[in-house]
């Protein structure tokens, strides 16, 4: 998973922390039930249904539905509808180091949808000693984009991808996607330019480093900075 590289970049320098009973709440505000996919790569999540061919969860409409998974549970949870992935959310409980605490972040390498994750009291995650903004992801991702497309110079070349940008005749976008597929402009734009609290490509990967001063050594410095750490086991996810 993404986290695993940054957190063993990390974790040290971080203060021990109090543990916590972990909690995760999916907050539903669509008028339809939400099967949402569980991945576990250590610990253990309660899982209800099938979603995507995987374990996963329902969430009825408009309603909140709060889950406990073990207090060393690291995985991840993505929405699908109609099988098209939204926003991946990657969680690690399992920080031994700080018992208590998330590490997470999310992906919008393989989907992109409205969603949020932040810690459940709306404090805010820790970075180097400071307190910052604690929402990863988008709530509106078309919003967020809208407001860099005023200002793209490249407008053209990327609305020739259209199944992740469109646009209507004003010149707004109508439609934003992003999954693998998506060329590296495209994945720049909402990386870079619309800045979205997602990474949109791995980042740094062991054994991988991309030649200096391209464009995916940049991208894989802001994608990198998209893993957040808080000193909670208390998290919300929201769909919008």
């Amino acid at each position: 998973m993404h986290l695993t590289f940054l957190t063993l970049i990390l974790a040290s320098a971080l203060p021990a922390l109090v543990s916590a009973n972990p909690t995760i709440s999916i907050h539903n505000t669509k008028p339809y039930t939400l099967c949402l996919e569980v991945e576990t790569s250590g610990g253990w999540f309660p899982t209800s249904t099938v979603c995507g061919g995987a374990p996963g969860i329902n969430v009825a409409p408009m309603r909140t539905s709060s889950f406990s998974p073990s207090s060393n549970w690291n995985g991840a949870i993505t929405p699908i509808r109609n099988g098209v992935l939204g926003t991946r959310f990657e969680i690690n409980f399992s920080d031994a180091s700080h018992p208590g605490s998330t590490w997470y972040d999310a992906d919008m390498e393989l989907g992109m949808s409205g969603a949020t994750l932040g810690p459940s009291d709306g404090r805010k995650r820790i970075n180097g000693g400071q307190r910052l903004p604690s929402l990863a992801g988008e709530q509106d991702p078309l919003a967020k984009a809208n407001a860099a497309w005023a200002r793209e110079t490249n407008k053209a070349a990327l609305l020739a991808n259209p199944k992740y940008l469109a646009a209507n005749s004003n010149g707004r976008l109508t439609r934003v996607y992003h999954d693998k597929g998506a060329p590296e402009a495209v994945q720049a734009f909402f990386q870079l330019e619309a800045d979205f609290n997602a990474y949109m490509g791995p980042g740094s990967e062991l054994g991988k480093t991309p030649v200096a001063g391209t464009l995916r050594e940049k991208l894989n410095k802001v994608a990198d900075q998209k893993a957040w750490f808080v000193d909670t086991q208390q998290m919300t996810i929201a769909i919008f």
